[in-house]
């Protein structure tokens, strides 16, 4: 918490699960520190493509964000890999 540089944390959340109860107390704790977060949903390509838009929506409202706030990824694939990236430089630069 006493780092100048920590300006964002990335919190992985099984895209396929949901939200854990390790994951909620985490998002739970940094929003009591007053961290900015973002939520990636890993394993995109695990979801199948007719059922992501409801999945984001559901793991939006498990995480408690709208669904626009969670980036999509894929490591296997290699979706939303770009997007991360993009994510992380700005954060870099500001």
């Amino acid at each position: 918490l006493e780092r100048e540089h920590l300006v964002m944390v990335l919190v992985l959340v099984d895209g396929v699960v949901g939200p854990t109860k390790l994951d909620l107390q985490m998002l739970d704790w940094l929003r009591s520190q007053d961290l900015p977060h973002t939520i990636v949903a890993t394993k995109h390509d695990k979801v199948k493509s007719s059922k992501r838009a409801t999945r984001k929506k559901d793991l939006a409202a498990g995480c408690q964000l709208d669904k626009g706030d969670i980036v999509w990824a894929s490591a296997s694939k290699g979706v939303g890999i770009d997007v991360i990236r993009s994510l992380v430089r700005s954060h870099l630069l500001s």
